[in-house]
């Protein structure tokens, strides 16, 4: 599936190539291709962290399958231990936790080549009066 029809995001916010629900409400995948000619990636070649952060969280909003924006609302033990540059297909794996009053926790891995190089918890909050 395209990111863009499930985000509210547009380029160059959206950290996601590809991505797909692995099972609805509960888990998606998903895929960035890093490239020299993206905006995020500095002259050095490295993907930023925090658009790592921000990859997990719109893969998460994917595998919520709410059809409404979602904001970030906090990071639990995220760890780095690597990184992905230039060339490097970045693989995102979130999986619903749980939800308490509008926050849903989502259980997130990214990685390269089968290398994790990220992992943690992402909050994110949906405004379930609207």
């Amino acid at each position: 599936m395209r990111p863009f029809e499930h985000l509210p995001h547009r380029h160059p916010f959206v950290m996601l190539d590809r991505a797909e629900m692995l099972e609805e409400g509960r888990s998606a995948k998903g895929i960035k291709h890093i490239t020299a000619n993206d905006p995020a990636v500095p002259e050095e070649g490295i993907f930023p962290s925090v658009c790592v952060i921000e990859a997990m969280a719109q893969t998460s909003g994917i595998a919520s399958a709410k059809k409404t924006g979602s904001l970030l609302a906090g990071l639990r033990n995220i760890t780095f231990s690597g990184t992905a540059v230039t060339g490097d297909t970045l693989e995102i794996e979130s999986i619903f936790e749980k939800n308490f009053s509008g926050l849903y926790l989502f259980t997130c891995r990214a990685s390269v080549s089968g290398r994790t190089i990220a992992e943690g918890g992402i909050l994110l909050y949906f405004d379930e009066t609207a």
